[in-house]
């Protein structure tokens, strides 16, 4: 996993090089696995009152990037066969609205909060 000081010390490595935000992450999680959130949802529950979207995620293995675009080789998943390799995806890196890189504790899922529970952070 990529610790705070990995983080400090990359933008430091680039501060003032020109490189975009696509390369920074391409230099930081290069041949990590990522879950990458372009704000789609995959699944909307909705009940007379409520209505719950279930955010729909790209996850893959960070390649490369050129310029703003950044170059994962994307996976699938299906029940019946399980994850696979995908094909090479380019993600344009303003559609990005959040990242999380795979294998730690938590998935972007359990990060986005509703505004009632950030009030438990607090606590």
């Amino acid at each position: 996993m990529i610790d705070i000081n990995n983080i400090k010390s990359t933008v430091g490595e680039l501060q003032g090089s020109g490189k975009t935000f696509a390369e920074f992450l391409s230099v930081l999680f290069k041949d990590k696995y990522l879950e990458i959130y372009l704000g789609d949802s995959y699944e909307e529950v909705s009940t007379e009152q409520v209505s719950t979207a279930f955010p729909a995620v790209i996850c893959g293995k960070v390649i490369s990037a050129y310029r703003e675009c950044l170059i994962i080789e994307a996976f699938t998943f299906s029940k019946s066969r399980g994850s696979r390799k995908g094909n090479i995806m380019f993600l344009s890196e303003r559609s990005i609205r959040a990242l999380n890189e795979l294998g730690g504790d938590f998935v972007l899922q359990d990060m986005l909060l509703r505004s009632r529970e950030s009030t438990e952070i607090l606590k």
